[in-house]
């Protein structure tokens, strides 16, 4: 059986990327806007929009809710891997 390392809050997912945003730190994504992407590179900014969260990569804004997997890590409820 295949076991891969999850995070099953938004908190958790905050905390990595704080982390990552942090230490700048280049990191590697799997957003899900308009199918599945893969994205590289720093996080220059982390956003708080109301109740969301949007965080840039580059010039590139992504909404929390749209990461799938960050480094490897992976949203608890995503099953298509």
């Amino acid at each position: 059986m295949d076991k891969r390392e999850t995070f099953d809050t938004t908190d958790s997912l905050k905390a990595i990327l704080a982390g990552l945003y942090q230490q700048k730190q280049k990191a590697s994504f799997l957003i899900d806007k308009d199918g599945l992407t893969r994205l590289e590179g720093t996080i220059t900014d982390i956003q708080q929009q109301g109740d969301g969260i949007t965080i840039m990569v580059g010039d590139m804004p992504i909404a929390i809710e749209q990461i799938i997997a960050v480094n490897g890590i992976f949203r608890d409820d995503y099953t298509e891997c």
